[in-house]
């Protein structure tokens, strides 16, 4: 298997990068890197991260002193991580946290201390954190409010979208409507929940959002092919 590479690096002036078979994660350490690609010229600050997908035409460069921790990534070991969780065609740009933040300052110790195994594993995690945290800001907003009622409009205007684009949008990059994708995460949290028997399926139903136990018993059955008190029954005998 490819190995993955990471490299300290300093940014200038704009220079052209294609990359055919690497996926590239470039995580500022101090100063403004600019991303020049097909959907525009974006700015990224230390308090954010990139992933560049393989086979993306893209240029970096910067007008400000600045360092930054590139990381390569074989195209299949990231997928192994990020399919089907994140948008593998374009540029992505994550707000960091203190999380992140910390876990930068140990990837670049251990880089810097030509500790290749260890850092591989804080990476690893990374991804983990990455798969768990959207870096669409709707998407984000869906995952901490999907219990609650989500207007379509609401979530397209926080991508500037019109609502029709926006549905348009989601689907190729989630593989699924918004909708689908809010009862996606109520019926996956709803089975996290069937493992407490203290728990009533009515109690489950309010507490993920829906109106009657009718609805999300239907939700449920489309899902996981069975009721939630079928499911349960499986999971506790």
């Amino acid at each position: 298997m490819e190995e993955i590479v990471f490299r300290l690096m300093s940014f200038s002036k704009e220079k052209h990068y294609y990359s055919t078979s690497h996926f590239r994660l470039i995580i500022p350490i101090h100063g403004r890197t600019r991303i020049i690609s097909g959907s525009g010229e974006k700015r990224m600050s230390s308090s954010q991260f990139c992933l560049l997908p393989a086979g993306f035409d893209y240029s970096l460069g910067s007008l400000e002193s600045n360092d930054n921790l590139v990381i390569d990534v074989p195209e299949g070991y990231i997928r192994d991580y990020l399919n089907n969780k994140v948008d593998m065609q374009s540029e992505l740009i994550w707000d960091t946290n203190l999380i992140w933040q910390s876990v930068t300052d140990l990837l670049v110790h251990e880089v810097m201390q030509h500790k290749h195994d260890e850092a591989v594993l804080l990476l690893n995690y990374w991804f983990h954190k990455m798969s768990d945290h959207p870096s669409s800001v709707s998407i984000r907003f869906i995952h901490d409010h999907y219990t609650e009622k989500i207007d379509v409009k609401s979530l397209a205007a926080m991508e500037h979208y019109s609502p029709s684009y926006y549905c348009d949008w989601f689907k190729s990059k989630m593989k699924m409507t918004p909708l689908e994708y809010i009862h996606f995460l109520r019926i996956h949290r709803a089975k996290e929940l069937l493992s407490d028997p203290k728990l009533s399926v009515l109690t489950i139903s309010y507490q993920l959002g829906y109106e009657y136990n009718a609805s999300f018993t239907k939700m449920f059955k489309k899902y996981v092919r069975c009721s939630p008190s079928e499911y349960r029954a499986e999971m506790l005998s």
